[in-house]
């Protein structure tokens, strides 16, 4: 049977938004097809850093680095976007949207499943290093920006007439710029397919300075909200609104968690250093967000390398803010 693969970037304790609409159209096809379809999620094991021993692939559960409860948000998320089946490639090089990393990983995936389709969100982090070379890799047709039509006979097709049908021969890369909405699926007893990579990067290449392809530092756009205002139910209500509005990620420390202002998933260490598009920062400067490209503060002044500011009652000031931009 064909084979679809989606390839799933992570935004911290999610799969990014646009792996997800990469999902939904790996979905609308691999269903057209009668094919099965995969998602992919590459994780790093630092018990694999160095070893050459033959680790062979297996099915288990779902059970790789990190906290488990944002594991499993990440397990039900796909599949509740129509993931059939589950690879995590567990890789001893630190995860970063580079070949050097990712490549040996994303590598074994390919060998083991043989796709016919691999599809990339085309707005995630390692769509643009990992889907040209894997068209070339497997000798397949590339569609740089893709989008999912059709309602009974589904197709893929780019904005320069060229598609993947049904009837088509060979294999293709989709990287998908826009994707149907499709309804979430009720299985969540997916089977998930753990393939281990001993050696994890190109020993030839250095990777210098890299982090983790998480939310704290891939995501579009970013609140961050500290723990002192985390508490203050009024403004954790304004936050999460804000955030809704911004169609961003609301991010903060452990004690904003505990109070049920952010996701148990979403909490960020004290040292992540934040590098969104645009940040909104609330309340005191508890989170590194100095590399982001934008940054507006609530609360405090502004301050070196801050855009914007909104000083006085945080409350206030941040449902203000939200209605602004709903009414926009």
């Amino acid at each position: 049977m064909a084979a679809v693969l989606v390839h799933i970037d992570l935004d911290g304790a999610r799969p990014h938004a646009s792996s997800l609409q990469a999902l939904a159209a790996g979905r609308a096809v691999a269903s057209s097809w009668g094919a099965t379809l995969y998602a992919a999620v590459i994780v790093h094991d630092a018990s694999l850093d160095g070893k050459r021993d033959d680790a062979r692939p297996g099915v288990s559960a779902f059970r790789v680095p990190g906290e488990a409860r944002a594991i499993e948000a990440v397990r039900a998320a796909l599949a509740r976007g129509g993931a059939d089946k589950i690879v995590v490639a567990k890789t001893g090089a630190a995860i970063a949207p580079l070949w050097s990393a990712l490549g040996p990983a994303w590598q074994a995936v390919l060998d083991r499943l043989r796709p016919r389709l691999v599809v990339f969100g085309a707005e995630a982090p390692s769509a643009t290093e990992l889907g040209p070379r894997t068209a070339a890799r497997i000798g397949a047709r590339l569609l740089l920006r893709a989008r999912s039509l059709g309602a009974d006979d589904v197709e893929l097709r780019d904005g320069d007439g060229s598609y993947v049908r049904t009837g088509d021969a060979g294999a293709a890369v989709a990287m998908i710029g826009a994707a149907p909405r499709l309804p979430a699926h009720s299985e969540d007893d997916i089977d998930v397919m753990v393939l281990a990579t001993p050696g994890g990067a190109d020993p030839r290449i250095e990777l210098v300075s890299t982090a983790s392809a998480e939310l704290a530092h891939t995501a579009g756009a970013v609140v961050a909200i500290s723990d002192e205002a985390a508490v203050e139910p009024d403004i954790a209500r304004a936050a999460q609104r804000l955030a809704r509005a911004l169609g961003a990620h609301l991010v903060g420390g452990a004690h904003a968690a505990s109070a049920g202002a952010i996701e148990a998933g979403a909490v960020i260490a004290p040292d992540a250093a934040l590098a969104p598009a645009l940040c909104v920062a609330i309340g005191g400067d508890e989170i590194d967000a100095a590399g982001a490209a934008s940054l507006v503060r609530v609360g405090p002044s502004s301050g070196k390398g801050v855009d914007g500011a909104l000083t006085g009652a945080i409350g206030p000031n941040l449902a203000e803010l939200a209605r602004t931009l709903e009414s926009r």
